[in-house]
């Protein structure tokens, strides 16, 4: 699997935003009708960008560069006019598309019209040009008389594909308008700083970049699979419509509101952007309800490429998953399941050959969750995070002592962060561990440690020196060490997976030290952006499973917030699957980690909503499966460092808006 562009596409992209801001808008006075349709054509023709699908270009080219015409606010009639050419092959003729047969909305310069009626592509002459509320593009009406029938049509072929061009119009033109909001909030001063400094205003940005992201994904990922022909296309289509059109609509009304006045004016094309939004909105073909009830996260088979985007397994991922089946098809026992996982070579996969795994890429990491899931069996232990730590920063010694026993299970470790004052902010940690002699001495509480009661060691983040972070420091303990006490903390859906670990006294030799002195912020890190990977932790096939039980029953399948929640499971989805493959390139930046923490919260949360609402007895009983879920997903906005923390990194760190 690889979601990175390849040299070919990437080259594209810059072709297609070459062409789309020389045929832009940049002021009011731009706009149409003054727009220069012979130029447009011109460029369009020109640049080959017309006639990619016929030199042999993917659905996935078509949208990369709608983006980028969105994004310039052009009025090319880019859109349109691909869509005509899919409708009626090549053509030297100005053809555009009507998705009514009455007005093309997409249609500077066009002198034919093709639409499908029955079946059918028809043909007809463009009339006349009319005002929509869309003031970016051209709109024309059509003849009523002179209509051609020339040859049978892929209907739902062709509206899978109008459904992503549009998704990707609305994509582009939402991530613009953030951009634009983002550079008008770091120079625009209140109250004696930049808006873009407020808290308030950072978060509403965050949102709406996450959203859009996770869209972008969504869109590319169901263009690959159109153009692939794969079994969940059209479905996969629709969702990713769906996504992007609340996604780009809630975009450009959000840099609105971040502008203040001047968004509200007819000076500032903000409202220009949210104009074109609400028209590629509402010219979106109504998905039918048996597309959005479809089955949910169908990998798809055959091999990958060598370059470019490709959601297959390429030969590796391929063999791997093939074993893994193999394996699970043996219907193995669940008892003591990390140690089975573990002697079947599943445990580990992506760590190095020399730290006791197989040295295998990260996206293995990513299928043994699927299958395990997929499957109906129990998630992968999770420990991942803890064996990169240890593999990464660990002495010889430390990791020949604890890495294979951590991985095969024998051994049960926990994390120990978290304290009653520093929870997201581990910079305020404040259990002390002080030299004395050969030892550090350990006294502080640490809190909602996961599996603490049934761990024998203790990864522990604590202070040995004063400064924020570079007096933060890891330590490697057993549990039973003297002066260490576990107590248990029973959660709110009746589960004891949580302690509270006090230390008092506690001695450990200087050898336990994981690092070195005043590396414990950089290996906190490190760890946390393994955590929180959705991926790793197996969220994303469990979400899978509940969503797929609400959609087998007819009648809850058919609900819209039903419909919604599974359409975010998929974008979802394909976001990981970009942070898998930066992950394995070695481009992955930590920062982007809050991004798929924050989407993983909110699809996590929307899920178990939806599914208590369909859950009638769940609270008529004193508890339940979906009252549990439901709690537990509450949380999620909480563990591995707030939702309010991430949308700060966001803020801050991808969109570079000042600090308060």
């Amino acid at each position: 699997m690889r979601t990175s562009l390849g040299e070919i596409e990437t080259a594209l992209v810059s072709l297609a935003r070459s062409v789309a801001i020389d045929t832009g808008v940049s002021s009011i006075e731009e706009l149409p009708p003054f727009a220069d349709a012979d130029k447009a054509w011109s460029a369009l023709e020109s640049s080959g960008l017309l006639s990619l699908r016929d030199d042999g270009g993917s659905v996935l080219d078509l949208i990369l560069c709608a983006e980028q015409f969105a994004a310039a606010l052009s009025a090319s009639p880019f859109i349109g006019a691909v869509l005509g050419r899919e409708l009626v092959g090549a053509t030297s003729e100005r053809i555009v598309t009507s998705l009514d047969g009455h007005i093309a909305p997409d249609a500077l310069g066009a002198e034919r019209v093709a639409f499908v009626r029955a079946g059918h592509t028809h043909v007809t002459n463009s009339d006349s040009v009319i005002l929509t509320a869309d003031r970016s593009r051209v709109a024309m009406t059509t003849t009523s008389s002179d209509v051609t029938a020339i040859s049978a049509a892929d209907e739902a072929g062709f509206l899978a594909l109008t459904q992503l061009l549009l998704g990707a119009d609305l994509v582009g033109n939402g991530i613009a308008a953030i951009e634009d909001a983002v550079s008008y909030a770091c120079e625009r001063e209140q109250f004696g700083a930049p808006v873009g400094s407020f808290q308030a205003v950072q978060h509403l940005l965050a949102d709406a970049w996450v959203d859009l992201v996770a869209a972008r994904n969504s869109v590319r990922s169901a263009a690959w699979k159109l153009g692939n022909s794969t079994s969940d296309a059209h479905s996969a289509a629709a969702r990713a419509a769906l996504v992007a059109s609340e996604a780009g609509v809630r975009g450009c009304e959000t840099a609105t509101q971040i502008l203040g006045g001047i968004g509200h004016t007819w000076e500032h094309l903000t409202s220009v952007r949210l104009r074109r939004a609400l028209m590629s909105r509402a010219l979106l073909p109504a998905p039918s309800e048996e597309l959005l009830c479809a089955r949910i996260g169908v990998t798809p088979t055959g091999a990958a490429l060598d370059d470019g985007f490709d959601l297959r397994d390429d030969v590796v991922e391929a063999s791997f998953r093939a074993r893994l089946q193999t394996w699970l098809s043996t219907n193995p026992v669940i008892t003591d399941w990390h140690r089975q996982l573990a002697a079947a070579g599943f445990v580990g996969v992506s760590m190095p050959t020399e730290a006791g795994g197989f040295g295998l890429p990260v996206t293995c990491e990513a299928i043994v969750s699927e299958e395990l899931g997929d499957n109906g069996f129990p998630s992968p232990p999770a420990i991942a995070h803890l064996a990169h730590a240890l593999a990464e920063f660990g002495t010889t010694e430390q990791r020949e002592v604890h890495l294979a026993r951590m991985l095969d299970g024998s051994v049960r470790w926990c994390q120990g962060f978290s304290e009653p004052g520093a929870g997201s902010d581990l910079a305020a940690v404040r259990t002390r561990a002080n030299i004395d002699g050969d030892d550090f001495v350990i006294n502080g509480r640490k809190i909602w440690t996961s599996e603490a009661f049934q761990s024998e060691w203790i990864l522990l983040l604590c202070r040995t020196n004063e400064h924020p972070h570079r007096g933060l420091s890891v330590l490697l303990l057993p549990l039973n060490s003297p002066g260490i006490e576990v107590s248990t903390i029973i959660t709110a859906w009746g589960s004891e997976e949580f302690a509270e670990v006090s230390f008092t006294d506690v001695r450990v030799p200087k050898s336990a030290l994981l690092g070195v002195e005043g590396q414990g912020w950089e290996i906190a890190m490190s760890l946390l952006a393994v955590e929180r990977g959705p991926a790793d932790i197996g969220w994303i096939s469990k979400f899978r499973g509940t969503a797929s039980a609400l959609l087998s029953d007819p009648i809850i399948a058919s609900r819209p917030d039903v419909q919604r929640v599974a359409a975010w499971i998929e974008a979802l989805d394909a976001t990981v699957a970009v942070t898998l493959t930066d992950r394995r390139n070695g481009t992955f930046d930590s920062t982007s980690g809050s991004i798929d923490k924050l989407l993983m919260t909110k699809v996590d949360q929307l899920l178990h909503d939806v599914a208590l609402q369909s859950d009638s007895q769940a609270l008529f009983q004193e508890t339940s499966e979906s009252l549990e879920r439901y709690l537990w997903a509450r949380a999620a906005s909480v563990f591995g460092g707030t939702s309010q923390i991430q949308k700060n990194i966001v803020a801050q760190r991808i969109l570079g808006l000042p600090r308060s």
